[in-house]
């Protein structure tokens, strides 16, 4: 990771080291060697003040257990709702609404791996004041399992055989299968979160979905609480004062929905905002000239790609999917929309997951490999310039959220390149609302679906989620039975190296199959103006240590 702040002529390296004592005491030192920083701000941090966080989509809901996963939805949950445990940027596993982490060693978790014990802070609380509890735990599970509720996950709820509360601030879970990942799938970072018993305990599952908590989640457990949403306008939070954590440096967090890149930027330059998320790497040049800005890149466990719909019988010819990741000059889209600041991917893992595959390469640029796989599909070029196969033009449908700079440039390109094999390509956007709730769900118009995913601790997350016949994100309706079985096989071991084992032969299922075309893992570009703070971390959202957000005078 790397931090540029502009405006300033000093330039210093700094490297940080973690305890645990010195994390609870000071959450400023949990950000390791992650990153450098260049020409650090001297400014001291105010008490008080709202922060401005500007967020180019409206969330969903602010619901930490329902769908759809949402990247600027977790953002505004994470500052409202705490899980049992935390993952810093050095992706370190560090207790949080608990006391403790569960291990073999110090008895948390049983020598077959079927049983974890849990135990949580005596001080944590709600901010209505009333105690964070097993039960509160308890009706998470319920609710979550429920099938009436549009749960983000249940993955790792599902594996719970038994769920006995042994007292107010103690829980024990009893698994049906070993799980490795058990805690990282449902108890760390910021999906899903812990739902209040004093809310929900009572609820029939089948008003979970449109309760009024989603849009106004008026008892929360993080270190700010909620006080408005505008719709289309703004969110805002104000510190809780019965969280257990450090008090938060700000009063408010002020989260102003601004659905435009050229406005974020406009705000930005008048310093309107004090986070920007995201940022187009062409505007890159615009916010170096901003004065006090510290521009963010940060690599981050997240790819890019195009879910394939395989529902298409177009598609589900392997043959075209493979001529058509060869006909997209993956490389120029890197150096020319991205300016270098992405990685080219072979398959969906990036290089920092530890089930990455390095022996696998990515596809060439290579149009004429392309056009041959497709004449032995059996497509031959039309008088129109276009493909044509038992009379029907092959035409596809190009789908991704609306407004975003650089993946219409990328569309653009696509067009072009697709065209030059006698591909159609026709660009149909959505807001990202709309995209992610209805349209990629329904798996209906649509054919090439893109969008970033951006993984979990556990690597085994996302593809599990996008690409087995279980997985609650398989918009593509992806479906290979050798995948689902070695998922099967690894998510009940424990040793590290017989995991990346399975996953690498996953991987090069996925790298040979394409149930998706896949693109390249990009940095995280992110702005902060007139505040301390802020550090990216790739394996949560950036709200994560948002209690150390503070004004700079």
């Amino acid at each position: 990771m790397t931090i540029i702040t502009l405006g300033g002529s000093q330039m210093t390296k700094k490297h940080w080291s973690i305890t645990l004592a010195a994390t609870l005491a000071s959450s400023s030192l949990l950000y390791g060697n992650l990153f450098t920083t260049v020409a650090a701000h001297a400014a001291t941090p105010a008490s008080q003040g709202t922060i401005i966080d500007g967020l180019f989509e409206e969330p969903a809901n602010l619901n930490p257990i329902l769908g759809p996963d949402q990247t600027f939805s977790n953002i505004v949950e994470t500052t409202m709702f705490s899980n049992l445990f935390t993952v810093t940027p050095q992706n370190q596993l560090l207790p949080n609404l608990a006391t403790v982490v569960p291990t073999t060693t110090n008895g948390g978790i049983s020598k077959n791996g079927l049983t974890y014990t849990f135990h949580l802070k005596p001080n944590a609380k709600w901010s209505n004041g009333q105690p964070v509890t097993s039960k509160d735990v308890w009706i998470t599970y319920k609710i979550i399992t429920n099938p009436l509720v549009n749960a983000v996950s249940t993955l790792g709820w599902t594996d719970v055989a038994s769920f006995q509360t042994v007292n107010a601030k103690t829980f024990v879970i009893h698994l049906k299968k070993p799980d490795p990942s058990f805690i990282d799938n449902v108890f760390s970072g910021n999906l899903p979160g812990i739902l209040p018993y004093s809310v929900f305990g009572k609820m029939s599952p089948k008003n979970v979905n449109t309760a009024t908590f989603n849009h106004a989640p008026t008892v929360s457990d993080g270190p700010f609480k909620f006080v408005s949403w505008v719709p289309g306008a703004s969110i805002t939070v104000t510190a809780n004062p019965y969280w257990y954590g450090p008090k938060p440096k700000s009063k408010e967090i002020l989260f102003k929905i601004i659905p435009s890149q050229d406005t974020l930027l406009t705000n930005a330059q008048a310093h309107a905002l004090n986070v920007w998320y995201f940022d187009p790497i062409e505007a890159v040049p615009q916010i170096q000239a901003i004065p006090g800005a510290t521009l963010h890149f940060a690599n981050q466990p997240s790819f890019e790609m195009a879910v394939v719909n395989v529902k298409n019988p177009i598609l589900a010819n392997v043959k075209v999917r493979q001529a058509l990741e060869m006909a997209i000059n993956r490389q120029a889209i890197v150096q020319d929309i991205w300016k270098g600041h992405a990685k080219l991917l072979a398959a969906d893992q990036p290089a920092m997951a530890w089930s990455y595959n390095p022996n696998l390469k990515p596809y060439p640029y290579n149009p004429t490999e392309s056009k041959k796989l497709l004449a032995q599909a059996g497509w031959k070029m039309g008088a129109n310039g276009y493909l044509q196969k038992n009379g029907k033009t092959f035409t596809l449908v190009y789908s991704t959220t609306a407004g975003n700079a650089y993946r219409e440039a990328t569309e653009r390109l696509l067009q072009f390149w697709l065209k030059q094999v006698g591909i159609q390509l026709v660009i149909r956007n959505y807001p990202a609302n709309e995209f992610f709730g209805t349209v990629l769900p329904s798996g209906k118009g649509w054919d090439l679906g893109e969008f970033e995913y951006g993984d979990s601790t556990d690597p085994t997350f996302g593809p599990y989620q996008l690409f087995t016949s279980m997985g609650a994100q398989n918009f593509g309706q992806y479906n290979n039975p050798q995948v689902d079985k070695l998922f099967a096989q690894q998510s009940v071991l424990t040793s590290l190296a017989q995991r990346k084992a399975i996953m690498n032969k996953v991987e090069t299922i996925f790298h040979q199959q394409l149930p998706a075309l896949w693109y390249y893992a990009p940095q995280q570009i992110d702005t902060t103006i007139g505040m301390t703070g802020y550090v990216p971390n790739p394996w949560s959202v950036d709200t994560w240590n948002c209690y150390d957000w503070a004004l700079t005078k």
